[in-house]
């Protein structure tokens, strides 16, 4: 975690910007069973994966692989369902929000960075769901979807208390 100060004034505030360590179970490569459209999938990439398409060979074999990095090229594979560009950002707010309800530890984990800015920082140019900081884009912030769903679940749960 890092603390930077904002632009807008001195508040200095916590910056978590790494889904590893104490942070991985913010990623959605992270062991946690997922339910979503009928089935529990091992991780939210996983349910993600699955939620692309509607090939029903194809969600299987999501389904079935232990490895989410697996998960995901087969879903990246599959025909996508229609609607997905439109979709697909309450499509992962769904999985995320399933993935700390159905793990109350989880939830709990998510609640406890109450006053941290979440961002999915990479370095594989991802600029959707998070924000690279390779040297091409480390001055273009990304748009950081991940991080503001995992805030906007938080906050909820935060609600929900």
């Amino acid at each position: 975690m890092t603390y930077r100060t904002w632009r807008l004034g001195e508040l200095r505030s916590p910056v978590i910007d790494e889904f590893v360590g104490e942070w991985e179970f913010l990623s959605n490569f992270f062991p946690a069973p997922t339910p979503y459209g009928g089935r529990v999938f091992p991780t939210s990439e996983h349910a993600f994966a699955a939620a692309k398409t509607t090939d029903v060979d194809a969600i299987v074999r999501i389904a079935g692989v232990r490895d989410p990095a697996e998960a995901k090229a087969i879903g990246r594979a599959a025909p996508l369902r229609p609607d997905w560009d439109r979709d697909k950002f309450a499509v992962m707010e769904a999985v995320v929000t399933a993935k700390f309800e159905h793990n109350p530890g989880l939830g709990g984990k998510l609640l406890a960075t109450r006053g941290s800015l979440i961002v999915e920082g990479n370095i594989w140019h991802d600029q959707t769901w998070g924000s690279c900081s390779c040297e091409r884009h480390r001055t273009h912030p990304g748009d950081n979807a991940l991080g503001i769903i995992l805030m906007a679940v938080r906050m909820r749960l935060s609600a929900n208390g």
